[in-house]
Formats: C-alpha cells, structure tokens, sequence
C-alpha cells in the first residue's frame, strides 16, 4: 500500500517536473534580487501609448485568464514613455484607476487604446479622458470627483513606485514587461506560443 502511494505521488510530480526542465533561469526568465511578494500575482508593465503593449493585449488577457485559482493578474500603467509629458501618462493611469473601481477596467482599457492606435485621438487633455469615461457610463462628475480622492491618488503613485523600483533593478527597461511574483521577469522574446508562455507563467508561480 505505501509503495503504491509513493508511486502515485511520484507520477503526480512528472508533470511539473518535466515542465519545469524545460524553463530555465537566464533563458525564459530573470531572477529579480528582490523578496517575492507573499501573494501568488503576475503584473504586467504596459503604456496605453505604446504600440506593442496595444499589440499584446489579448496576450494579456490570455493570461490572466488561464491563471491558476488564486494568482491575480494586475496592470500597472507606467510614465516614462519618450515623446509624452509623464503628467500625461499620469492622467491615463488616473482614468485607468477610475474605471477599475467602477468595474470598467477592460472596457475603458480597450476604449483608451482604440482611441490611441486606431483613431489616432492621443488623449494629451484630462479633458478629453472626462469625456471618453463619460461616454462609457462613468460621469464626468464622478471622474472629477474620484481622480481627486486620495485612494486613487494614491493608487497611481503606487504605480509610479513600483515602475522606479524595478526601473533601478535593471528590470524594466521597456513595456510591456511582465513579472510574476514581484521577483521573476519573463522573456518574452525566449517565448514562441501563448501555450508555453502560460506554462512558464504557472511555473513561476509555484517557485
């Protein structure tokens, strides 16, 4: 009986085991000399100005949508794109802030990177996001009253932080960036399909 049990454990192990051969350190994925945060996440670095983050967004939603239970998928909009003021990049994220607290996220995401890419409508004006956020069911009134609060203050600066903490690492040096647990940076030009990248992901996950 002890022996059937040792075995059956055994097999259950080949799986991740012979997943996590497949990934290695310096290849697929950094190690970030940091302590890794006590809650299962992957965060992706993104600007709504940048075409290639536009580009990757179903690769995003892939993601987040094959996590395994428990892991939480998390965007973090960043300021340092070249050609843009970062206080406009700033009120982008503030938008951003808004609409996920009104459980708007995805759409308003979708809207501000069609507005961008597609319509070529830059967005450069807080006035022009009060407007974009008034169409999509979030009044002007309430965007006034909310960029303006100090949790959403607040939740930008985070945001802010946590891209000049990775920034002096050496780990963000260009969006989208995705890390995984606050500690591992994946490669995502060492990647070669949303299958493998979602492995690589639940990999790290469990390190």
């Amino acid at each position: 009986m002890l022996k059937k049990l040792k075995l059956s454990l055994l097999l259950l192990c080949l799986p991740f085991a012979a997943l996590a051969a497949n990934f290695e350190v310096g290849n697929q994925y950094t190690v970030i000399d940091i302590e890794k945060s006590t809650t299962p996440q992957v965060t992706e670095y993104f600007s709504f100005y940048c075409p290639h983050c536009f580009k990757f967004e179903p690769v995003a939603h892939a993601i987040e949508e094959n996590l395994p239970a428990g892991a939480v998928f998390i965007k973090n909009h960043v300021n340092f794109l070249g050609g843009v003021s970062p206080q406009t990049q700033s009120n982008l994220s503030l938008a951003y802030l808004v609409a996920k607290k009104h459980g708007q996220a995805d759409t308003i995401t979708d809207k501000i990177f069609k507005s961008i890419h597609v319509q070529r409508a830059p967005l450069t004006e807080i006035k022009d996001l009060k407007k974009l956020l008034d169409i999509n069911g979030i009044s002007s009134d309430t965007f006034d009253q909310d960029i303006a609060s100090m949790p959403i203050i607040a939740a930008e600066q985070a945001m802010q932080d946590k891209q000049n903490k990775y920034s002096k690492l050496g780990a963000l040096t260009g969006v989208p960036t995705f890390i995984v647990n606050d500690k591992y940076k994946i490669n995502l030009n060492t990647i070669k399909s949303q299958e493998e990248l979602d492995e690589l992901v639940s990999f790290l996950l469990a390190l």
